[in-house]
């Protein structure tokens, strides 16, 4: 009996002297709501659209707010495995990463590395509102015979990168495929200034200022 007791005192200090999380602020809690699923969380995914959207123009798009541009330029940097994560990300980024952390259910760990876990109920959501047939359907049977893969989407994505713009959930899905899961390593105190040539990129990408769709 007093060693249990011994054992309650001991596990309640423990839980009291645990740092409690910070809540985070939501910056972009005045705009509209991107996606509707029925998910817990689901405030959060708006504000990783967001944020993740935010960054996209602020470094990828030049001064220039194309969003569509944006996309298909971190895209293609995203599939070749040439993003400078550090340069493109900011605080709010890592905080809303450290609150997406903390979604039951949401992340494999392999290897101490974070990889989405595709049997989270925001995948089946993503994948049952697509509004693209041919990308939904693609999504939909890797998603289905858990074969989820970025090598069997990558093209269809950077072809139709206009999408993006409009179709939020798929938005949604290459926020947390290609970004927010890639920042469990990001330090902000090794930021590089003006990380993303676009204007190189921009004179020499045939496909500048166009829709692809």
């Amino acid at each position: 009996m007093k060693t249990r007791y011994i054992y309650l005192v001991i596990g309640l200090i423990f839980v009291n002297c645990q740092e409690p999380q910070p809540e985070l602020i939501l910056k972009f809690s005045d705009k509209p709501v991107l996606i509707n699923c029925d998910i817990e969380s689901s405030e959060l995914f708006n504000e990783a659209i967001y944020n993740f959207e935010y960054n996209l123009t602020e470094n990828y798009a030049n001064k220039n707010p194309n969003l569509s541009y944006a996309y298909r330029l971190f895209l293609k940097e995203s599939t070749t495995n040439t993003v400078n994560y550090n340069s493109i990300s900011n605080q709010h980024s890592l905080d809303v990463f450290e609150a997406l952390k903390n979604v039951e259910g949401l992340w494999n760990e392999k290897n101490n590395q974070l990889l989405p876990n595709y049997n989270h109920d925001i995948y089946s959501c993503i994948g049952a509102n697509i509004k693209d047939e041919d990308i939904k359907a693609t999504y939909n049977a890797l998603l289905s015979t858990n074969s989820m893969n970025m090598r069997m989407l990558k093209d269809v994505l950077i072809a139709k990168s206009s999408r993006l713009n409009t179709d939020k959930y798929l938005a949604t899905f290459v926020a947390l495929e290609l970004y927010y899961s890639k920042l469990s390593n990001v330090d902000l105190s090794i930021k590089e200034t003006n990380p993303v040539d676009t204007k190189y990129k921009e004179e020499n990408d045939p496909h500048a200022g166009h829709s692809h769709d």
